[in-house]
């Protein structure tokens, strides 16, 4: 053995053969399987990608140890908005719009940044050791994934379980799409709350309401005030002058008006925002002759749209108030609404400011034809499989947040209006009638069509729709493939909290629906990798570190170019150089991979938020060097034993102590406690074994158990660092600590 040890050569080696091979225990009738939660095809793995695949190659190689047929399913996410809108950035930078090219054209550009990311990503996962299959990778636009997609469109519309509505939607004006609820990040911020008169139908008198959105007072169909308000009680029912438009809107009273706030006068505006759909919803109004009517058909429910789809007012807004972004347009009503005299007063207001979480820009509510899923009924079929214990949840107390979600999960909207992604299946005739099936041939003859003209329609799906097809579509389904048969449903999820609703729940749903069986037993929920003050890492912070930065080592210059390349935001690349300069002033040392597998397990705690320490790699990555000295010290005595026999009090200590350390691990790896566990594998290697065992060796000179119980360590150790355990036992033993 080598004096040093040099874990970037020693890792490269073992990389190449692994990745050439897969583990798997064909013969063995129990099976431990996994899908990989597939990253974005946008650039390269986050931290928090790496942190979750150490933890699922540990649980891999474990259950390959134990005799277990193990597979892990590998491959990688289209991910619809994220993946174009780094690519229209990029072409950008070239004054060119996706527009510029064409739908088929520009489809070819994102086609070749999949490849060109999806190389950097598969390099990537290959090198942090990760034990998969690398000749059945899958990506959610491949044939057979595109396949199974189809398919379940299909059938739910087919079922009536899915189907196209003019409803409220997130609409991001920039990307301009829908949006889900949950990729709409809310900013708290100091706003302002302008008092505004309302003039009463055939009076003088006026009613003043208060509002955060002026801009959209075009767009109200109603006030409402709580009929328990003895300000306004005698109001209901009479209508009052809407400015600038005349239109004629009624009062309303409803319990669910806070009197409290503003005015006690709330303006209903159904078009461009969700609590007041709800209430116009309910009392069906709708506008005849300029004048906005109650019903109670529910189909006379008719809100006013007034943007268009970048947020520009439209025709339904009045000169001079039309044709302009909507920000323009509030300050334009509150300059005439002074000039009138009707703009009473301004306050200040705390608001919440939704964002698209991809764009930063300010969502607008808005109301569009959608393709929605029915969820009911599919979610309490997920319900039950986690209130009988079909599905466990570790740590358990993330089942209230699934249920918080899933008592009261909505419709989902599946659509978005880009371009990269699964177009929907659906196609259009000249009256705009709707007919959905596999492909056009198929919807003729289902349909029996003949040769009338359709169109498909432009939008794709919601990049979570073919993911929550994921752990049976990767595996083969729609057909009965064998890797299907072997191991659906898989034994094991791990992801993180904040996709139990994007991902994990509608898992659940589709598998349920289109499998009959669960997609997973146990769903092993990590917290989110924080930096060392606790913030988010992202690219528009700048605290962003490339996990083979970690294994490798980087400079500081290309640690700055690398965080200030491809920034969505202009205008903060200088912020996050003097950052970044600051926090690294000689760039990051190269700690192998070892140790930033055995950093990631101390890390693996059931809190909600990891912070990531650079001192954690350190220390292992010390601990990986007192591994290797340790070996090297053995490797000088002969051998004199194949297995371990205690021959004094010594002996049966260590060994004692290693059989309750090796009991411990086991049990805190099936609790899902691998910080526990590596530190207890830490303290035995480094406290008892070294400076006690081998040093009491040193003294009485029996060293003849040494290696043996040094070949038993690396077994118990190689999960959680694989490569140095690996090379050891190559040189000491001759021998492969797992084969592949």
């Amino acid at each position: 053995m080598e004096k040093q040890y040099h874990p970037i050569e020693v890792e490269e080696k073992w990389v190449k053969i692994w990745s050439e091979r897969k583990v798997s225990n064909p013969a063995s009738a129990d099976s431990f399987s996994q899908v990989i939660p597939p990253p974005n095809v946008t650039g390269t793995l986050h931290m928090g990608h790496s942190f979750q695949y150490a933890i699922m190659d540990f649980y891999t190689r474990y259950h390959h140890m134990n005799g277990k047929n193990s597979y892990w399913q590998v491959g990688s996410d289209h991910a619809g908005i994220a993946t174009q809108m780094v690519v229209e950035n990029n072409l950008s930078k070239k004054n060119i719009s996706r527009n510029d090219l064409g739908r088929e054209k520009f489809l070819e550009e994102v086609w070749s940044w999949k490849d060109y990311s999806e190389k950097n990503i598969t390099s990537q996962i290959k090198r942090l050791g990760c034990t998969v299959d690398w000749n059945k990778y899958r990506f959610t636009l491949d044939d057979g994934c595109n396949e199974a997609v189809i398919k379940a469109f299909t059938e739910l519309y087919r079922k009536d379980k899915i189907y196209r509505g003019y409803r409220l939607v997130n609409w991001d004006p920039s990307l301009k799409t829908a949006v889900s609820d949950l990729e709409v990040v809310r900013q708290e911020k100091e706003g302002l709350l302008w008092h505004i008169k309302y003039s009463l139908e055939d009076s003088n008198d006026f009613l003043v309401v208060a509002t955060t959105r002026p801009e959209t007072m075009f767009g109200d169909m109603a006030v409402a005030v709580n009929p328990n308000d003895e300000r306004y009680k005698n109001l209901i029912g009479k209508k009052i002058v809407l400015p600038f438009v005349g239109r004629k809107i009624p009062i309303l009273g409803d319990e669910y008006v806070d009197m409290e706030f503003g005015t006690g006068c709330l303006k209903i505006t159904p078009g461009h925002d969700f609590n007041d759909y709800e209430i116009g919803k309910k009392y069906s109004l709708h506008e005849v002759g300029g004048e906005v009517k109650i019903s109670k058909e529910s189909d006379k429910f008719q809100p006013i749209n007034i943007f268009n789809d970048d947020a520009w007012s439209n025709d339904n807004v009045p000169e001079p108030f039309n044709n302009l972004d909507r920000f323009k347009v509030r300050k334009l009503v509150l300059e005439k609404l002074k000039e009138l005299d009707l703009l009473i007063k301004e306050e200040k207001h705390q608001i919440s400011v939704p964002r698209g979480e991809r764009s930063n820009i300010v969502i607008e509510p808005k109301l569009s034809y959608q393709w929605y899923v029915k969820t009911s009924e599919m979610a309490k079929k997920a319900n039950n499989a986690v209130n009988n214990g079909e599905i466990k949840f570790h740590p358990e107390n993330w089942i209230k947040t699934y249920f918080n979600w899933m008592n009261n999960i909505e419709d989902w909207c599946i659509s978005r209006q880009i371009w990269w992604g699964h177009r929907i299946p659906a196609w259009y005739d000249d009256e705009n009638n709707v007919y959905v099936g596999y492909d056009e041939n198929e919807v003729r003859n289902y349909y029996e069509l003949g040769d009338i003209k359709l169109s498909q329609d432009e939008d794709v799906l919601d990049t979570w729709f073919s993911s929550s097809l994921w752990p049976f579509s990767s595996l083969g389904w729609p057909e009965e493939t064998e890797d299907f048969k072997k191991h659906f449903p898989t034994s094991l999820l791990v992801t993180g909290f904040d996709i139990i609703f994007f991902w994990v729940a509608r898992m659940m749903m589709m598998s349920l629906e289109f499998t009959g069986q669960i997609p997973f037993k146990d769903v092993y929920v990590t917290g989110l990798i924080r930096d060392e003050n606790g913030q988010k890492m992202s690219k528009s912070k700048g605290n962003i570190i490339d996990p083979l930065d970690l294994v490798y080592g980087i400079s500081q210059d290309d640690l700055v170019k690398k965080r200030t390349s491809n920034l969505m935001q202009e205008g903060i690349s200088q912020k996050i150089e003097k950052k970044t300069r600051n926090q690294f002033p000689k760039g990051i040392e190269s700690y192998g991979t070892d140790a930033l597998r055995m950093s990631f397990f101390s890390m693996a705690t059931h809190t909600k938020d990891i912070s990531f320490e650079l001192g954690r790699l350190k220390g292992y990555r010390n601990f990986c060097n007192k591994i290797w000295n340790a070996a090297r010290f053995i490797d000088g005595h002969p051998k004199e034993k194949d297995s371990f026999k205690s021959e004094n009090d010594n002996d049966k200590w260590i060994y004692d102590e290693f059989v309750k350390t090796k009991d411990q691990i086991n049990k805190n790896i099936k609790d899902y406690r691998l910080d526990f566990a590596v530190n207890e594998a830490y303290e035995f290697f480094w406290s008892k074994f070294c400076d006690v065992y081998i040093e009491e060796c040193k003294k009485s000179g029996e060293t003849s158990n040494l290696r043996p119980l040094l070949k038993e360590i690396l077994h118990l150790l190689h999960p959680f660092a694989p490569f140095i355990t690996e090379e050891i036992s190559e040189l000491l033993f001759k021998e492969k600590i797992i084969e592949v």
